[in-house]
């Protein structure tokens, strides 16, 4: 699918080549290219200027700091599957008129590495280089809120970050420093957690947990006995190990997110809720630094806080009790559809 190339029509026999007329061509369907592109997963869609999405696609997470090397192929080959939708489904190619990406960690530390490595890798594709808005998933996830221009984001998914937002400018941010230095509440940070407990367990340096049985049922390992089946190691920490080193890629520490909702699976665990109640008091917290004076709206986004369970739960229980405006954004693509559908506006107002 193309920006700007036309399909000559097809000519047979009493076609316009044996008339004096000129043959009749059509404008190829005005579209917009919209993505979420999240640290665990991604989405993009094709939709027209104005009306309902004609094709999506998913595929893998595309955050250059915890997906690893492969970030940006993943969204190009992402952005290649849903233009073959379209392509099927309107029977010929499209005019790319704009894109609008919100991309995981594309934030100040790196967004000129990312938007110039998305340019590149789409060119290739037929969309020019000027068509093409790369910002962070953050401004995309807050726009899908709908509070306006004004508020506070809350974002808890593969990475966690607050940002304060005025007149859709960040002017104010905590944490989001990565799996490395904080996002703390994340699905990266949970997981972590999660198997920083369960090797306490199997150590003795800390206290039993139910966390134990949970991980080993996720690995097909009885890490308390190593009984059912029979250890593979003769020992169940470093059947722990060998299990995390084929489980966890080095180079994709968003694998670590797959352990995320064990605590909230067994919340009555005392080791499971010390962990859950962290990262609520962590959100909680945060909103009240940003936000001192309970004025702006909070917009809550990423899988932790919007997707079902106990966390989730009970930031949106205690926001309310403390008379605080909130909404829930479970994904960033209304933000990334407005903004794409802003930039067809002022690419088409030039022309």
């Amino acid at each position: 699918m193309s920006t700007s190339e036309t399909r000559p029509p097809h000519e047979g026999p009493g076609d316009a080549a044996h008339t004096d007329a000129p043959a009749a061509t059509t404008a190829p369907p005005r579209l917009l290219l919209a993505g979420d592109i999240g640290g665990t997963s991604s989405r993009i869609a094709l939709a027209p200027l104005d009306g309902a999405i004609l094709a999506e696609a998913e595929g893998p997470g595309a955050n250059l700091r915890s997906s690893g090397t492969a970030a940006l192929e993943n969204i190009t080959r992402t952005v290649q599957q849903v233009l073959e939708q379209g392509r099927e489904q309107l029977g010929a190619d499209g005019e790319i008129l704009a894109v609008a990406l919100g991309v995981s960690g594309a934030g100040p530390a790196r967004a000129e590495e990312v938007r110039r490595g998305v340019a590149e890798r789409l060119a290739g594709l037929g969309i020019a280089p000027e068509r093409i808005l790369v910002t962070d998933d953050l401004h995309t996830a807050f726009l899908s809120g709908g509070v306006g221009d004004d508020g506070l984001l809350v974002l808890a998914g593969t990475g966690a970050v607050a940002v304060r937002f005025e007149e859709r400018q960040a002017v104010a941010r905590r944490d989001g420093m990565g799996w490395l230095l904080g996002d703390i509440g994340s699905a990266v940070w949970l997981g972590r957690r999660t198997l920083e407990a369960v090797a306490a367990d199997l150590d003795g340096r800390g206290p039993r947990t139910r966390l134990t049985e949970e991980v080993g049922a996720m690995l097909g390992l009885d890490l308390r006995e190593g009984e059912r089946p029979p250890s593979p190691t003769g020992d169940p920490r470093q059947d722990l190990i060998r299990a995390l080193d084929e489980e966890l890629p080095a180079e994709a520490p968003a694998a670590l997110g797959r352990f995320a909702r064990l605590p909230g699976m067994v919340a009555e665990d005392p080791v499971a809720r010390e962990i859950l109640d962290l990262a609520v008091s962590h959100v909680l917290e945060t909103v009240q630094a940003l936000d001192p004076g309970a004025a702006l709206p909070v917009v809550l986004a990423g899988s932790v806080l919007t997707g079902p369970g106990p966390l989730g739960e009970t930031v949106t229980t205690r926001l309310r009790e403390a008379g605080r405006s909130f909404r829930t954004a479970p994904t960033g693509m209304p933000g990334a559809l407005l903004l794409a559908r802003e930039r067809a506006s002022r690419h088409r107002a030039r022309r």
